[in-house]
């Protein structure tokens, strides 16, 4: 058992990292249940205010997890998409064995405003087909998505049900796009009251926003063929970069 140091260390700091390589030597794994607060107050000799808040704090830090009733556990990394391939969000989620869940919020036929016009290189006169989704992971949020698409490369997509249907699968298999690259900008936010509800997360907790381009071969020439705004839970997901030199 590692003990605690008669130092200036504060001695919730102490806890939350003997908690941490007991997580790391997977002495306790993935779900399975931490010690509970007398048993830690009994064998670190601390106050319950103490032990409360290391757990608060590594429940904030993404290593805990709490379950009203039944005690505090510790929580896996979550889902993991890279950066450099491109793929879909029900793509990855299927990857980790659960199955995506879509819910449409809008599915229309709109006229784009300036800015959306401009991303996808056509005019505010042409049609776009605007789609928002959350997406579950079983039954876990992982994000909330908005796609515009050209309206002239894929008549009729409104009559296409997404809440059982991949947007890139149908691009791909229904209108012939060859999706090649996209074009990608992330930075972190912080929640509204809207998208803590859609997610089912506190207001002003930390999300990732998503925006870019995806550009694919239609009718034998490279074309913008979706603009969207993804926000993803960071509790949920995370997102690598591998580099080379």
């Amino acid at each position: 058992m590692i003990e605690m140091k008669n130092n200036f260390t504060p001695r919730y700091y102490q806890l939350k990292n003997i908690i941490i390589d007991m997580i790391e030597n997977e002495e306790i794994g993935v779900d399975e249940c931490i010690p509970s607060e007398p048993k830690l107050m009994q064998t670190y000799n601390l106050s319950r205010t103490t032990v409360r808040k290391a757990i608060d704090e590594l429940v904030n830090e993404g290593y805990l997890y709490k379950k009203q009733g039944k005690g505090t556990f510790v929580k896996g990394r979550g889902f993991e998409q890279g950066l450099i391939k491109l793929s879909g969000c029900s793509e990855d989620i299927r990857r980790y064995g659960l199955e995506p869940k879509p819910y449409v919020l809008r599915a229309e036929i709109e006229k784009p405003s300036k800015k959306v016009a401009k991303m996808l290189g056509i005019s505010q006169d042409e049609e776009v087909f605007y789609m928002e989704r959350v997406i579950y992971g079983d039954d876990i949020p992982i994000n909330k998505n908005k796609s515009y698409i050209p309206y002239q490369f894929f008549k009729g997509i409104e009559k296409i049900d997404f809440s059982q249907e991949s947007l890139y699968k149908v691009l791909e298999k229904d209108y012939g796009a060859v999706i090649k690259r996209a074009i990608r900008t992330v930075e972190a936010i912080l929640a509204s009251e809207e998208i803590a509800l859609q997610l089912k997360i506190k207001e002003g907790a930390p999300v990732m926003l998503f925006k870019g381009q995806v550009y694919a071969q239609m009718q034998g020439k490279e074309a913008i063929i979706e603009y969207f705004e993804a926000i993803y839970r960071s509790d949920q997901f995370q997102f690598y970069i591998e580099q080379h030199r």
